[in-house]
């Protein structure tokens, strides 16, 4: 867990990802252009979805063209089935979670190579949810995999993971923009990709779907109280697409999300940068900024 305050003798640029489900597809076209422009992180930090993006990026930093290859493989895949009797059987039993995490377990060590975090060539903090403690817990040593499954556990939807001895869960339910692990770690500029969107008219379409959007809902207010606390501790980007899956567990719509992006992420980064080069620190949603940190 970190936990202390890294001396800074060097300029340093942290990369955060937020979580937002099969939305994750929408980060991609941001890191494919941030490396474009020769913009390397110093370090990434990843909750939930966003720390397989950031787990892909911090192993394979010079070449990432497998990420998209990866989210449009599943296209035609959801993260969980509709076997009416198989969540029957699990609610009347002891089990802690509607569905297993078989799929993504398979997903994720189909594209792990070296199955540690410190492997990274960019320095990995994985952030989790403790359940023993109620706080977050974040993972820059110890297995890739399990760390990764702990990070994207969904409370309800899937199970728990077991990490040295500790539960843990997803952690977009103790953060949903972990701009404090940067600053802890020495950051001295950080950019932060969130996938966050604006309330909109909802209508809930199952338990599955209900239990996705609170999940939402607590991460986005926590993501707000931590832009508002660790923002202006360092000088902060952070990029909000606006772009949303139409389903939480369902791929359909990744190549349309992607394409979104791509037209997207350039002209969102522009605007975070002023004539010569420098960052421009801020909020900004679509190609309109918003607030500044």
């Amino acid at each position: 867990m970190v936990v202390s305050l890294r001396s800074v003798d060097q300029p340093r640029l942290a990369l955060v990802l937020s979580g937002g489900g099969a939305s994750g597809i929408v980060q991609v076209p941001f890191l494919e252009e941030l490396l474009r422009r020769g913009i390397r992180p110093d370090l990434v930090i990843g909750c939930s979805v966003g720390a397989i993006n950031g787990a892909f990026l911090a192993m394979h930093p010079n070449n990432i063209a497998g990420l998209h290859e990866l989210w449009l493989a599943l296209r035609n895949q959801r993260l969980w089935h509709r076997n009416l009797l198989t969540i029957g059987r699990r609610l009347l039993s002891r089990d802690t979670s509607l569905y297993t995490n078989r799929f993504l377990r398979d997903l994720i060590k189909q594209h792990v190579t070296v199955d540690a975090i410190a492997a990274a060539e960019i320095p990995l903090f994985i952030v989790t949810t403790s359940l023993g403690s109620g706080t977050k817990r974040v993972m820059q040593h110890g297995e890739l995999l399990t760390a990764l499954l702990a990070s994207v556990a969904v409370p309800g939807l899937f199970p728990p993971v077991r990490v040295e001895g500790d539960w843990c869960v997803d952690g977009g339910l103790s953060s949903g923009l972990d701009l404090e692990t940067a600053i802890l770690q020495g950051a001295t500029r950080t950019i932060a990709v969130d996938l966050g969107v604006a309330p909109s008219p909802y209508e809930p379409r199952g338990l599955v779907d209900l239990l996705a959007r609170s999940m939402e809902i607590a991460v986005q207010e926590r993501t707000k109280s931590e832009i508002d606390q660790f923002g202006s501790l360092v000088p902060t980007v952070v990029w909000r697409p606006g772009l949303r899956a139409e389903s939480f567990g369902s791929f359909a719509d990744v190549e349309e999300l992607y394409g979104h992006a791509k037209d997207l992420a350039p002209s969102m980064i522009d605007q975070a940068l002023d004539a010569n080069g420098n960052w421009i620190s801020g909020v900004y949603e679509g190609v309109v900024q918003v607030a500044r940190t």
